[in-house]
């Protein structure tokens, strides 16, 4: 009888306890678990909510929260997909244009330049107010330094700020001395390695030196030797090979030049624009 006693009362105390965190909404629950960085149990309770309330006025920014979790989370597809319903079904224009803001901004970060400035270009359509207005203008101007568009985020940014260093960064990407992929293909041509050392890139281009030095003499030297088909078999499969390879590694040394030139100079105008930003 005792041990029924037992058993009976910590049945109760189990059910009790269930019945208090079935009590609980999916919105504590949600919030609770984003409060512990748990994001994947937050964005459960979230679409559980969803299920039961398809209609509640907290749609929009529920779809909205599961997106900023995806985004923490570093799933930045279904971040886009989250956000992109909260636009959908937010009616309201100042917070359409907040949330389509927030989505350009992970776009951003998931390098879909073009469509996070499709997002923007509908935000300063709608007009809206200054504050959201300068905040699109400034990222549309990012969305071109990104993709190294010089002559366009100019555009942008004097109608965002007249602030002199930025300007100075803007004209000297414009005018920024990059290498000819034809000029580096030709002079590796000539002399292999030597389109790779215009592109100031030694390691490859003395390492192309010294391999096409070796197999053009081991050619040379069958043919001296009149071994005619050794010749024609290394200058065919092996030799041939290894020119070409040259001449495309000569085009990659002076693509990857001309890139690091970009990027450094848009680090520097992204720096400027945060201390704009921040004053």
């Amino acid at each position: 009888m005792k041990h029924l006693i037992q058993i009976f009362t910590s049945l109760i105390i189990i059910f009790s306890s269930f019945n208090s965190f079935a009590d609980v909404s999916p919105l504590s629950l949600a919030e609770h678990y984003t409060n512990l960085k748990n994001y994947d149990a937050a964005i459960t309770e979230y679409k559980r909510f969803l299920f039961f309330h398809p209609d509640d006025d907290k749609v929009p920014e529920i779809y909205l929260r599961i997106g900023t979790l995806h985004r923490n989370l570093g799933l930045l597809p279904e971040a886009i997909d989250a956000i992109r319903q909260a636009v959908i079904r937010t009616s309201d224009k100042e917070q359409k244009s907040e949330h389509q803001i927030d989505l350009a901004v992970v776009l951003i970060a998931n390098k879909d330049y073009d469509l996070a400035r499709l997002e923007l270009i509908k935000v300063l359509i709608r007009n809206p107010s200054e504050t959201l207005y300068k905040r699109a203008l400034l990222l549309q101007g990012v969305t071109y330094v990104y993709q190294f568009r010089w002559e366009e985020a100019q555009d942008i940014f004097n109608s965002y700020s007249q602030d002199e260093k930025l300007d100075e960064l803007l004209q000297n990407a414009e005018n920024l001395p990059y290498k000819s992929k034809l000029s580096a293909k030709i002079l590796s041509g000539i002399l292999p390695g030597s389109g790779q050392f215009y592109a100031g890139n030694w390691k490859s281009g003395l390492n192309a030196l010294a391999l096409n030095s070796a197999l053009g003499y081991i050619t040379i030297d069958s043919i001296l030797d009149q071994y005619y088909v050794d010749a024609i078999m290394w200058t065919y499969f092996i030799f041939q090979r290894y020119y070409q390879g040259n001449l495309y590694r000569a085009g990659k040394a002076v693509e990857e030049y001309n890139d690091e030139m970009n990027r450094s100079i848009a680090d520097r105008i992204l720096l400027r624009l945060q201390e704009i930003t921040n004053k």
